[in-house]
C-alpha cells in the first residue's frame, strides 16, 4: 500500500449540485403560498407538506455527509481501491495501468480533487460522493477533499509510470491488489 485516503473536506453542496436545493426550495415556496390562502381547517396538510419536503433535503444532505464520512482511497503498487457507500459498502477497483495523467482541480483550504484525464464536470460531480454509476453510464474515478493534492497527485504520476514499466516488461500482474 502507498497511500490512503479520506476526504478531509466534505462539502454538502458542490456547484453541480443545485438541483436538489432548487426543488425544494419551489415546493415550500409554493406549498407555503397556498398555505397562506386555505381555511385554519386546511392550513395542517399545507404545513405538513412543507415539513415533509424540508425533511426530505435535510435527509439528502444526511445521507450525503455519511457517504463522504464513510468513503475511502487506497493506493497499492498496481490498482486503486474506491471504497464507498452510506448503507452497503460499494468496492471500486481500477488498475493503475488504466488510469490516465491525475488532474488536480484545487478546492479551497488548499484540499483538491483528483480526476484522471479530461472528464464530464457533472459526472465528476457524481462520482464525488461515491457513485458508481448513472443509468449504466460508468462514472470517472474521483477522489474528493485530498489534503495536499499536489503530493498526492505526485505518488500517482510515479505508481502509474512504475505500473506501466512493468507491464511493458511483461512481469506478471498480481490478481488481488
Amino acid at each position: 500500500m502507498l497511500w490512503t485516503g479520506k476526504p478531509v473536506h466534505r462539502p454538502l453542496l458542490n456547484r453541480h449540485d443545485h438541483n436538489a436545493v432548487l426543488v425544494g426550495a419551489v415546493v415550500l415556496a409554493v406549498v407555503g403560498y397556498f398555505a397562506a390562502d386555505q381555511a385554519a381547517a386546511e392550513r395542517p396538510h399545507a404545513l405538513l407538506a412543507m415539513i415533509g419536503c424540508g425533511g426530505l433535503l435535510l435527509f439528502h444532505f444526511g445521507l450525503r455527509a455519511v457517504q463522504l464520512r464513510r468513503l475511502t482511497y487506497v493506493l497499492t503498487d498496481r490498482r486503486l481501491v474506491v471504497d464507498a457507500g452510506a448503507v452497503w459498502r460499494r468496492t471500486r477497483t481500477q488498475p493503475l495501468t488504466e488510469l490516465d495523467v491525475p488532474v488536480v482541480v484545487p478546492e479551497r483550504g488548499g484540499a483538491g480533487t483528483i480526476t484522471f484525464g479530461p472528464a464530464d464536470p457533472r459526472l465528476v460531480a457524481a462520482a464525488r460522493y461515491g457513485a458508481h454509476r448513472i443509468k449504466a453510464v460508468p462514472l470517472p474515478i474521483v477522489l474528493t477533499g485530498i489534503a495536499e493534492p499536489e503530493r498526492v497527485r505526485a505518488l500517482f504520476v510515479e505508481a502509474i509510470g512504475e505500473a506501466r514499466r512493468k507491464q511493458a516488461a511483461g512481469e506478471p500482474g498480481d490478481s488481488l491488489f
